[in-house]
């Protein structure tokens, strides 16, 4: 069992004020770097590209694992890269120093669900700290695909279903990267919303649905984020593989959105030589002996034959120099070890699932359990000595030490509690409080691969849930099979809770589950996402009322699979003949995007269903009252929206107001309601604060197949304010532009 140790409040005080100084000050001032401009970075690029041989160029373009070739006599360095959004995932692929511990934080989708930029940024700066002090100049992520489906196993990778809360989270994520002078890489560009045969699928997608759902997060990531690298999906998209497609990476990415970084092909997600080399992806990984498209040998085969030039070569190794001039990469005082500062990334990690674990369900208040007004409580479940802390892939960084819901539970309430083994009718019954602990992946261990790693810690005899192995496991590669929990957590659960009236459900998972054959009689429910390795305390600070859940829900929760937009066509009928096709040289089978931009929330209110908890939903210990709703004009076409938040109850809170834009009579059909603006904010009890979103032209306008651009039609909008999409609290009507009133 792993040992929390207890600490005055000074101590976390102290804590935060030095990761926010750290935040300004963490990079020494030894050997000070200005990143260059781009043009700068570029003509550097372009020159070191004039000296190199062609054989030279053609080994930068094709990966070494997780590196990119040195060319020693240029100055060029060895670039290593590593997975991921989610912390560094230890491997020994890297050539990197040492394969020490590092920080696993919680999932990306638990840090979309606390709404929160700044957050984002301090997330993103701790993971990109531990990449840097350990000599990896690349990280491969954030990972920000939609959220289509719950079957996807990468979902916790993932920001959720809305387009603009995808990119208003990437864009911090971004910039707190580079700001670490490591380069990010955003990936999967684009529909790459499922595992399940991803190599072999397309993703049959309207181009209404890519630029106002697909594309929105990458485009922000680009314009906004100023990211210097996207890596391209394993799908197809219309036919076309992702790395393959001149459409989307150089018609689209860089043309219209001005890219200028590097595009990283995917682990083996290319394969047609020519293709991939006029697609516009400019690395082919992991390189070697493992895929082979654009290998040196091929390469010269096609400019052997006229089919491409040296040019289209240069320009590669353009990009992939331009970025690394940029932030520095090739310094030879790049890496930092003191930026491996495990206890305060530890304490950022903490607080991320303080604000994003979600409370979903808090009837007659079966939540908080106050440790002082308690006397016994029994907690179990496959979940609760061994707490799930990620998914498996690129996303799963294996904790060093993590804690447990158990070890929490000890923390607050000491020999107040019990762990059981099993389900006890007896115990259960008489207990003030039933803590049931289940979820996805409950069993789950991640590999180890330092040469030198720790011996297994004995086993401290608590009891252990041996059919948590048969679950369903979530992670990279493959989807989930079913909607549910495996049977005998449903059963545990129903069980738990016709027993007693106060349980509490403590949910580890990456994706909703089919929660109908319980959901009705547990009293409390709360998602902890994946915690990462410290977590499942924070769950536990808000069970004791230690801590106000904050978290909010990044998607759609569905009540039953049937529900959902995506059901006509999950990528499950892969024995279906007739959605095979051939591209080149390798068979597909179409994934049938048919709904379009109406997924998620926006589906359910097209079609009129509730579903089991909406979007933006997330339930707190006080409440909010919202007012004063105004809407004036402001600047070049814009809006300013205005209202009152109140904190209405009797404890310190935070509230994430919703800012939703709805076209009464627009030409095309289109959502009833979108989310354009959100702003998260911390309110003492009775205190109040005016919220100011400006909404632009962006907010008003829709894709147009017809035109094929971004089109306004001026009319009558209704801007709503709600808690979630489902809980509005405030709306008007306006005319847009505003001078047309």
């Amino acid at each position: 069992m792993s040992k929390i140790k207890h600490r005055p409040i000074h101590y976390y005080l102290l804590q935060a004020a030095a990761i926010l100084a750290s935040m300004v000050l963490s990079l020494p001032a030894r050997g000070e770097f200005t990143p260059l401009s781009d043009s700068d970075a570029t003509a550097k690029a372009m020159e070191l590209v004039s000296k190199m041989t062609l054989d030279e160029k053609l080994s930068m373009i094709h990966g070494q694992g997780f590196n990119m070739a040195a060319i020693e006599r240029l100055g060029i360095p060895a670039i290593n890269m590593s997975d991921a959004s989610m912390g560094l995932r230890v491997s020994q692929w890297p050539k990197c120093k040492g394969l020490e511990p590092s920080t696993a934080f919680p999932a990306s989708l638990l840090l979309t669900a606390t709404w929160d930029r700044n957050q984002a940024y301090r997330y993103a700066h701790a993971v990109a700290e531990e990449f840097r002090a350990r000599n990896i100049h690349i990280l491969l992520g954030p990972a920000i695909n939609i959220y289509r489906n719950p079957l996807c196993g990468r979902n916790f990778e993932y920001t959720g279903e809305d387009p603009y809360l995808t990119a208003s989270m990437v864009v911090p994520y971004v910039k707190a990267v580079t700001d670490i002078r490591v380069l990010p890489v955003v990936k999967h560009f684009v529909a790459n919303n499922s595992d399940n045969r991803r190599k072999v699928s397309s993703s049959e997608v309207s181009e209404r649905a890519l630029r106002e759902i697909y594309f929105p997060g990458f485009k922000a990531a680009v314009k906004q984020g100023h990211t210097p690298a996207i890596m391209n999906a394993y799908n197809l998209l219309n036919g076309v593989y992702c790395g393959e497609n001149k459409w989307l990476l150089k018609d689209v990415l860089r043309k219209e959105w001005g890219f200028n970084g590097m595009v990283i092909s995917d682990w083996s997600s290319i394969w047609n030589s020519e293709l991939a080399a006029k697609s516009g992806v400019d690395i082919e990984m992991p390189g070697g002996k493992q895929s082979t498209a654009i290998s040196p040998d091929n390469m010269k085969k096609l400019l052997k034959d006229g089919k491409i030039t040296e040019q289209e070569i240069d320009s590669k190794v353009i990009h992939l120099i331009a970025p690394c001039l940029k932030y520095g990469l090739y310094e030879k005082d790049w890496q930092r070890p003191e930026l491996n500062k495990l206890q305060e990334h530890a304490e950022t990690a903490l607080q991320t699932a303080r604000k994003g674990i979600t409370l979903l369900k808090n009837k007659a208040g079966a939540l908080p359990v106050l440790p002082e007004t308690v006397t016994n409580i029994v907690v179990l479940g496959p979940a609760a000595a061994s707490t799930p802390t990620t998914g498996s892939g690129s996303g799963g960084v294996r904790p060093d030490e993590p804690v447990s819901i158990w070890d929490g539970i000890q923390r607050f309430y000491g020999d107040k509690a019990e762990l059981l083994a099993d389900f006890d009718s007896n115990k259960v019954a008489r207990a003030d409080a039933v803590i049931v602990c289940c979820g996805l992946n409950s069993g789950l261990k991640l590999g180890d691969l330092r040469k030198n790693k720790k011996k297994a810690p004995p086993d401290p005899g608590l009891p252990k849930f041996t059919k948590n192995q048969t679950g369903p496991i979530e992670g990279e590669g493959t989807d989930r099979g079913n909607f549910g929990l495996p049977q005998y957590q449903n059963n545990l659960i129903k069980k738990c809770a016709e027993t007693n009236q106060r349980t509490i459900l403590l949910l580890t998972a990456g994706a909703a589950v089919d929660m109908r054959p319980w959901v009705d009689k547990v009293p409390g429910i709360m998602w902890l996402y994946y915690p990462g390795q410290n977590g499942a305390l924070a769950a536990v600070e808000i069970v004791a009322g230690k801590t106000n859940p904050s978290g909010h829900l990044p998607f759609t929760y569905d009540r039953r699979l049937e529900d959902n937009a995506a059901f006509h066509d999950l990528g499950l009928s892969w024995s279906d003949k007739r959605k095979w096709h051939t591209a080149g040289i390798r068979s597909y089978q179409r994934v049938e995007y048919s709904e379009g931009i109406f997924l998620g929330y926006r589906h359910y209110d097209k079609a009129g269903i509730k579903p089991l908890f909406p979007f933006g939903h997330g339930l707190s210990y006080t409440t909010f009252n919202y007012s004063n709703l105004e809407i004036k004009p402001a600047q070049a076409d814009s809006i300013e929206v205005s209202f009152l938040v109140k904190n209405s109850g009797k404890r310190h809170g935070a509230a994430v107001p919703q800012v939703y834009v709805g076209d009464q009579d627009c030409s095309i059909p289109r959502p009833v309601k979108e989310l354009k603006g959100f702003e998260r904010l911390s309110l003492d009890p009775g205190k109040e604060k005016t919220v100011h979103i400006i909404l632009d032209r962006s907010a008003f306008a829709f894709w147009s197949p017809a035109t094929k651009h971004w089109t306004l039609e001026p009319g009558k909008f209704t801007i709503y304010i709600g808690e979630s999409a489902g809980d509005i609290r405030l709306s008007k009507q306006i005319e847009y532009p505003v001078g047309n009133n």
